[in-house]
């Protein structure tokens, strides 16, 4: 017996969760669907190209390998062209038509790499194309993918699995794929209510071996009782280590790291303690929602001295790490070139038997047509096929064995699995149990799609994140009225009966770029670590130079501004954006990369909210002529290529991502104070907390000071902008732009570089064709 039965505790609070998150991913996918399909009905074609949801006159060719089974073709605009911006990412579902989805029945496949200059995408095998060599001009369109709604719903009902049971029967039967988690009483306990479960393992993973036991209850305590032997942790605080015991010693455990705080290092110190000094055997799994998150992981395992497997399958990791990807770890096993024999010689088979069943037709035909003389012929045909197809098989066979014993053999061979949770799920995975998992960015999954790593077997868990940033992308109403958008961390954090701890120490920002979002969102709690014990603020950290920093009395440059400016709103495709204050964001970032010689690209990210306001930026930065040739002329040639190295991307483009200087444009300028999407907390908290040194907001500080919102659950989000406003007015951090100084600010270095006199106040406001 491994399923639940309706007498056992919790089967009647598995059959509530379940009905509720399943008919809430039901009303998700429509949602996802509608949204589809209300952009490719309503969208002309070049509004789509311009957002990035589709790419033109694509070419296109089919590869001689497979992607775990499945065809796989690249597509490209033609040798050395650069496809345009564009949506299409790891994973994402690809449309593939001659000229629109909807007229016609796409062949559906989904990104697995792409490169600036071609994308490749993999098709099952039912994937009909007009062309069967891809001849011709093809359009591709971002699509709706329900692979990851399938893997939260296999999760869920994982939940009814009876995990001692299987166990039982793994003893005799490798076979047995495990499925379940050890800790559904935790999941559960504060769900709705009622359920007991008797004999349950609350002592964690470690439990029985007292050396980690040891360590792990005396270094939880705030003053940690330290015996001769402990290991020496260098580089974390108090309170990281304190989370590092937790996080070891409890069977549960949940970890909120505010920005900055190093969650990632006290992650990897943590994975480093167990398998480098205490060399606990068991397999670890490590997940994270993004796939950026997993890349920052695996380089910090490696630097840290642990083996490291990156395992994913929707695109291409950063280089620096290929070499700790499951597949280049495949490619270089020695039973590599053995598969790959086997492989060929199915592939050499099957198109024999393709040949040879073509053949036989052409004779079947003679015979039915009276060629009584080919009746032999023919029955020599089909048994030739029959032998080959067994034949095929039995390598079939024989490379699934081959398979399955590399993949235990590299999986086997590393200290610690990391991958996204719904990766998690994947073939490759399937056959390993994971009974300790690390689940960084926990705030940002979905509760179904945080239960999809924990459901390999799972004794031993710990969640990271902080729910006071970004929680998960709900598009359904019903969703978010219904708390989809509530992660399980949050809920377990609200719940408040598993143990937790907050990591309260920023290293990231200057005091004066953190000083409000301590306030705001965490109450004082979070403190500074960019302060020597002089009182003086670390020198990585001086605000840049910037006509907009000016000094004060005491020789000191402040590190944040807000550009105030009279340039309104208007509405586009059902956006926002802001001509004026996408020119003021341009003169910012061009007077930046002039007075900072040491300022590379990468080191500037500009944040908007609006869909619409980033596609126009990222057209005066990396398209526009009048602009290509302004930043030539006044940074000069060779400085001006700095711009293409610049991040453009929504708060959520910039989750768990740092740079040295921000430029937040908030786009919204009304006189009603109506800021809409901008309104949300915690995108609030995400875009004050990227920038290290610098940061410039641009927008109107009296719409903003009003700050209203017309749906109810935005107004935390409208009170905090209200918030901010006034503490930027207090501080004396609010430079108004606008006359001579507007004119200045945008056409000033311009009008040097020219050589042309100082301007004065021409009381013209700015207009749309200088873009």
């Amino acid at each position: 017996m491994t399923s639940l039965l309706e007498h056992e505790p919790y089967y009647h609070t598995v059959l509530r969760y379940s009905e509720n998150f399943n008919s809430l991913l039901d009303q998700e996918i429509a949602a996802e669907e509608a949204v589809l399909h209300q952009r490719l009905s309503t969208w002309s074609t070049e509004r789509l190209t311009e957002e990035g949801y589709c790419l033109t006159d694509m070419t296109a060719f089919w590869l001689e390998e497979k992607h775990f089974g499945r065809r796989t073709a690249t597509f490209t605009r033609g040798p050395g062209v650069e496809l345009p911006e564009n949506r299409f990412e790891s994973g994402t579902q690809v449309l593939v038509s001659r000229i629109a989805p909807l007229d016609t029945v796409p062949a559906k496949g989904s990104l697995i790499s792409r490169t600036p200059l071609q994308l490749k995408v993999s098709f099952p095998d039912d994937a009909v194309f007009d062309d069967p060599e891809l001849e011709g001009a093809w359009r591709l369109d971002v699509g709706h993918s329900s692979l990851v709604h399938n893997r939260m719903r296999e999760a869920i009902g994982h939940l009814h699995r009876h995990v001692k049971s299987q166990e039982a029967v793994m003893a005799t039967d490798r076979e047995e794929i495990l499925n379940g988690t050890h800790l559904r009483d935790v999941i559960l306990r504060g769900y709705d209510g009622g359920d007991i479960e008797e004999n349950v393992d609350t002592g964690g993973m470690f439990k029985d071996d007292q050396f980690i036991y040891s360590w792990a209850k005396r270094y939880m305590r705030p003053n940690p009782v330290v015996v001769e032997g402990d290991p020496v942790i260098d580089g974390l605080n108090a309170t990281q280590v304190r989370a590092m015991a937790q996080m070891i010693g409890e069977r549960f455990s949940l970890v909120q790291g505010p920005p900055g705080t190093g969650k990632t290092k006290t992650i990897i110190e943590t994975i480093k303690l167990l398998k480098v000094h205490f060399e606990t055997p068991q397999p670890i799994l490590v997940c994270t929602y993004t796939n950026v998150a997993v890349d920052n992981l695996v380089e910090g395992f490696v630097a840290a001295g642990v083996n490291p497997i990156r395992v994913a399958f929707g695109g291409k990791t950063r280089s620096a790490i290929e070499s700790y990807t499951f597949e280049y770890k495949m490619q270089n096993h020695p039973l590599y070139s053995r598969a790959e024999k086997v492989s060929e010689d199915i592939k050499m088979l099957e198109d024999e038997v393709k040949e040879t069943q073509l053949r036989a037709k052409e004779v079947a035909q003679k015979v039915n047509d009276g060629r009584t003389d080919l009746v032999q012929r023919l029955d020599g045909m089909l048994k030739a096929i029959a032998k080959n197809e067994e034949r095929i098989q039995t390598l079939k066979g024989k490379l699934y064995a081959l398979t399955q014993q590399m993949t235990k053999d590299v999986l086997g061979n590393a200290d610690v699995i990391c991958t996204t949770c719904l990766t998690a799920a994947s073939r490759v995975l399937e056959a390993t149990d994971f009974p300790v998992v690390f689940l960084d960015e926990a705030s940002m999954s979905t509760e179904p799609a945080s239960l999809v790593p924990l459901m390999k077997g799972s004794r031993h868990v710990a969640l990271i994140g902080d729910h006071k940033q970004l929680p998960p992308v709900i598009v359904s109403r019903l969703g978010k009225s219904m708390k989809l958008d509530m992660s399980l961390f949050e809920r377990l954090i609200v719940e408040g009966m598993i143990p937790s701890i907050m990591l309260d120490i920023q290293y990231r920002m200057h005091p004066a770029i953190s000083a409000f979002p301590a306030l705001e969102f965490y109450g004082t709690s979070l403190l500074d670590g960019t302060v020597d014990t002089g009182g003086n603020i670390l020198s990585r950290l001086a605000p840049p130079n910037s006509q907009h920093l000016q000094k004060d009395r005491n020789g000191q440059r402040p590190s944040v501004v807000f550009l105030d400016h009279a340039g309104a709103e208007s509405s586009k495709d059902r956006s926002r954006v802001n001509w004026n204050e996408a020119h003021i964001v341009a003169s910012v970032v061009e007077d930046l990369l002039l007075t900072n010689p040491e300022l590379s690209g990468d080191d500037i990210g500009i944040i908007a909210p609006y869909a619409a306001q980033i596609s126009l930026l990222t057209r005066l930065f990396n398209v526009n002529t009048r602009y290509k040739q302004r930043f030539s002329l006044v940074l000069g040639e060779h400085r001006a290529m700095q711009i293409g190295s610049i991040e453009i991307k929504t708060v959520d483009g910039f989750e768990g991502r740092e740079k040295e200087i921000i430029i937040f444009s908030t786009v919204r300028n009304n006189a009603g104070g109506h800021i809409g999407f901008l309104a949300d907390r915690g995108r609030l908290n995400v875009g004050l907390t990227r920038a290290k040194r610098g940061l410039f907001i641009v927008g109107s500080i009296s719409t903003l000071s009003v700050g209203r919102s017309v749906k109810t659950e935005k107004e935390t989000g409208a009170v905090a902008w209200r918030n901010y406003a006034q503490y930027l007015v207090k501080a004396g951090r609010v430079s108004r732009i606008v006359g001579v100084k507007l004119q200045q600010a945008i056409y000033g270095h311009l009008r040097a570089a020219r050589r042309e006199p100082v301007l004065v106040d021409s009381g013209e406001p700015l207009k749309r064709g200088s873009e």
